[in-house]
């Protein structure tokens, strides 16, 4: 393992934005990531794990620590039974790959997620979802690399505190991932109930990785040609009581179900239809023009006019229906 030093980062981001790393290493094992580990806390610096880089926005200053890009891969059956399958992977091993390792192999539960970028490390982390299925709707256990203690150990599903877009890694920055174990269906139940697959054909899980793939092509902007980190922000989940307020002034507002008490609106029916932002642009900065939740760095935008953009659009939600959105990308400060 090599520690690198003033790495550009805008070339490990798929938003095409941030500065330089004090400190870079590539890891390809456990034993690279304590290595890497022990020299950030030997030299009193702050450190990152690195995925994909889809899911994040670097400051223009860069970033004043050691960035630890994750390549730990490795993908081993670990059991099965008559229903089902569980394999492990490498938490470096890219997200798409490894759903298509498991479609190929005619096993299901996973399709769904199907041209997500990132790596499945980094989908674990924040529960990435699509099309109706999330990370923890397949994830059984989860390996870890505690950096307090310099333990490693599982943690069961039930423990990771999984919640929309929410894990219990993205609150304990000490709990490094470093394998993750899925449960996969050994017979094909197709799962097509969220609004716009119900014309996918359906006799396998191949089928339908096909099917939303293309949806993903058309809806989605792609992010090896634009830079983006997909969905800036999330859907907000509000109360029944706080939909009913705001269902007066605006009737039409889609809603989902969620937790009891709670429903899910449509953040992209908010920036198009009330905010009236579609296609919103300032410089080189913009909403994608197929989906709202998106924010797109068409040339060569920097973090802080990314950021400014984000606020614009935050502020103009929150005047016109008194919410404050969240947002999916993690913003990472020098």
């Amino acid at each position: 393992m090599e520690i690198k030093e003033k790495i550009k980062l805008s070339d490990y981001s798929t938003f095409r934005a941030g500065g330089d790393a004090r400190f870079f290493c590539d890891i390809s094992s456990v034993e690279d990531l304590k290595e890497s580990i022990d020299f950030a806390q030997r030299n009193n610096l702050k450190f990152m794990i690195l995925g994909g880089g889809s899911n994040i926005l670097f400051d223009d200053l860069g970033f004043n620590g050691l960035i630890i890009k994750n390549n730990i891969l490795g993908i081993k059956k670990e059991s099965e039974n008559n229903e089902s399958i569980i394999f492990s992977f490498g938490s470096g091993e890219i997200l798409d790959d490894a759903i298509n390792f498991i479609v190929e192999n005619n096993f299901s539960l996973s399709e769904n997620l199907s041209g997500i970028p990132g790596t499945i490390g980094g989908a674990v982390f924040q529960n990435a979802g699509a099309y109706g299925v999330e990370a923890k709707d397949i994830v059984i256990s989860v390996e870890v690399y505690d950096t307090n203690t310099q333990e490693i150990f599982l943690i069961p599903k039930e423990k990771c505190n999984f919640l929309y877009r929410q894990s219990i890694f993205k609150k304990n920055k000490n709990l490094i991932i470093t394998k993750v174990y899925l449960k996969l269906n050994k017979n094909f139940i197709p799962n097509l109930e969220y609004t716009g697959l119900k014309d996918i054909k359906n006799t396998s899980a191949k089928d339908i990785r096909e099917g939303i793939l293309n949806i993903r092509k058309e809806r989605l902007p792609d992010w090896k040609k634009l830079g983006t980190a997909g969905c800036f922000f999330k859907n907000p989940i509000i109360t029944e009581d706080k939909y009913l307020e705001i269902s007066k002034v605006y009737k039409d507002i889609p809603k989902f179900k969620a937790e009891e008490g709670f429903v899910k609106i449509s953040l992209g029916y908010v920036i198009e239809k009330i905010c009236d932002l579609k296609e919103f642009k300032i410089g080189d900065v913009g909403l994608y023009k197929k989906h709202s939740l998106t924010v797109i760095n068409f040339k060569n935008a920097k973090s802080s006019e990314i950021k400014s953009f984000v606020k614009v659009i935050e502020e103009k939600v929150f005047e016109k229906i008194g919410i404050k959105i969240e947002r999916e990308v993690e913003e990472i400060i020098f």
